[in-house]
């Protein structure tokens, strides 16, 4: 049994179809080139002073090259609060911008 009458389904298929094309973001895939090279740019400024240029760790910082490649949360928690010698980046590092030095970081990682 169908609810609603006919005009309250127009309606609410006309809302629907509003929301999906309101939407781009969602529905097409980030460009993965583009998102590691401003993660490039973002790393290069913010991080490699202590982690090294292109990954190569200095030996002060994390040797990011072998951070587990399935742990983006670990990742995110570590960036964002800190731990040990790392500084919290939260306030100052935007999600974006964090989620482009994952793409990054795993770039590195897969050219290896």
């Amino acid at each position: 049994m169908r609810r609603g009458t006919p005009s309250q389904r127009r309606r609410l298929a006309f809302a629907m179809g509003w929301l999906l094309a309101s939407a781009p973001a969602l529905a097409q895939p980030a460009d993965e080139a583009a998102l590691a090279d401003a993660g490039r740019r973002s790393y290069t400024s913010s991080c490699a002073r202590c982690h090294g240029i292109g990954l190569v760790s200095t030996g002060y910082g994390f040797d990011l090259r072998t951070f587990p490649k399935d742990d983006k949360t670990r990742f995110v928690h570590s960036v964002t609060k800190g731990l040990r010698n790392m500084p919290a980046w939260e306030g100052v590092l935007k999600t974006e911008q964090i989620d482009a030095i994952w793409a990054y970081i795993l770039q590195v990682q897969a050219a290896q």
